[in-house]
């Protein structure tokens, strides 16, 4: 799942790049081989980091990777303008977008999370949300291990916590 991450933090480092945001993976046991739809978790993934690129105000993204023995997890956390309860009782809604005005500027047409939340259903896993205003935003896929695995709950809090020793970049929008 590790490897997953770093694809989509890849395809999209010349748009962190342009945003001047770092990216960077908090994954502390390493690698996390799960039985998923490796071109639907990137999906996912992708959308959700676009997001938080889009949405976190220049400053540095958390991508938070972690597994138990039933479900592995992985967590986007941006740190920039963040939701309402209302908007984020809607977020995953089809064409809604929080601030259509910012459609102009970051394109998109309010269908991503509507399919992320599909595609994460179709693996019978989950997509949450925690957001605050001025604080910004997480989202929390779990996915079980295994192909109709059981889901217990998540390898990763909602929102996780702040890395402690924060690894510095290795370059302008990526970093370990």
């Amino acid at each position: 799942l590790v490897r997953l991450a770093e694809d989509a933090i890849d395809a999209l480092a010349p748009l962190a790049a342009e945003k001047g945001c770092a990216v960077r993976i908090i994954a502390p046991g390493g690698h996390f081989e799960a039985e998923v739809d490796a071109r639907r978790v990137r999906r996912i993934l992708q959308n959700l980091l676009g997001n938080a690129i889009d949405h976190g105000e220049a400053r540095p993204i958390d991508v938070h990777v972690d597994s138990d023995e039933l479900a592995v997890a992985i967590a986007v956390r941006d740190h920039g303008i963040g939701m309402t309860a209302e908007e984020v009782d809607r977020v995953f809604d089809r064409f809604w977008r929080a601030d259509p005005s910012r459609q102009r500027t970051t394109g998109g047409t309010g269908l991503g999370l509507a399919i992320s939340l599909e595609d994460a259903a179709l693996h019978g896993g989950t997509l949450e949300v925690w957001s605050e205003p001025g604080e910004g935003s997480c989202f929390l896929l779990t996915l079980p291990r295994r192909p109709g695995g059981e889901l217990r709950g998540s390898p990763v809090a909602l929102p996780p916590p702040e890395p402690v020793d924060p690894s510095p970049p290795l370059a302008e929008g990526v970093t370990p």
